[in-house]
């Protein structure tokens, strides 16, 4: 059997967004990736469809069981194979978990740490700007040393405008986001500013506890669907966007688990 022809499926099924790639049978690296909204439904995901035989399916899950039960029942009749979920574990492709319970580490985290260090040994800073905006602190030898959640840009603002018909009332007539950290002169761009701020606080914090702790300078990966509006401020100019950091650490996981053909 050619394995060039192989392919191993890597999904990453997020709250919002479900994005996926492919392992061939003779890379390591995800290829031909693709994105729909998780509300659009799954039946019709593309990948479902594949004209090429699929010899394993690899998935990190956030969006609930329900969701993930059906993926898996699509991905099995579909494309007759089995879903795998990854789970975070003490440690795995060199990457150790700082949680005493690893259970307790989101998956899509821990894949993303994963892909992190197959990036190369380096002190990584990573943040996933999604409806909450996660941050871990890795290492340059693997060690995970925690990290922080904190609420993204739709759960702010709803939060702060619960209870509170002005601020909701503002809210509802403004449209777009700030491109910059200039103060705000009405109270709605004063709210995207606010949160924006904050976001980009916890980040220089998290650079800065890093780079105590590590070797060298240490590296920002950015990763998430606000991830551009946080680059957009100008506020961080050494980030690096990484929108394919959990399907890399998929990837890699696959290989260490032999999800795909020798």
């Amino acid at each position: 059997m050619n394995t060039a022809s192989l392919r191993v499926l890597l999904i990453d099924l997020g709250n919002t967004r479900i994005k996926w790639a492919w392992l061939s049978g003779d890379g390591t690296e995800p290829e031909c990736a693709g994105a729909a909204r998780t509300g659009d439904g799954l039946s019709d995901l593309p990948f479902l469809d594949s004209e090429k035989q699929v010899t394993g399916a690899v998935a990190c899950n956030v969006a609930g069981i329900e969701l993930g039960g059906i993926l898996a029942g699509l991905v099995r009749e579909r494309l007759a194979v089995e879903l795998v979920f990854v789970q975070a574990q003490a440690s795995a492709c060199g990457v150790t978990a700082a949680y005493a319970n690893p259970l307790n580490l989101g998956a899509d985290r821990w894949a993303a740490l994963i892909g992190a260090h197959a990036l190369g040994p380096a002190d990584y800073c990573i943040v996933d700007a999604g409806s909450t905006v996660t941050m871990d602190l890795l290492l340059a030898d693997g060690r995970h040393l925690g990290g922080y959640i904190a609420p993204g840009r739709e759960m702010s603002l709803a939060a702060m405008a619960k209870g509170t018909a002005e601020l909701a009332s503002r809210l509802r007539d403004h449209a777009g986001r700030p491109g910059d950290l200039a103060p705000a002169t009405d109270s709605a761009e004063a709210m995207e500013k606010g949160t924006l701020a904050a976001q980009l606080g916890m980040i220089r914090s998290g650079m800065e506890r890093l780079a105590s702790k590590g070797e060298g300078a240490p590296i920002l990966l950015l990763t998430g669907g606000g991830a551009d509006a946080l680059v957009a401020t100008g506020e961080l100019p050494e980030a690096r966007l990484a929108p394919d950091l959990v399907l890399r650490g998929l990837a890699a996981l696959a290989l260490e688990l032999r999800v795909r053909p020798e």
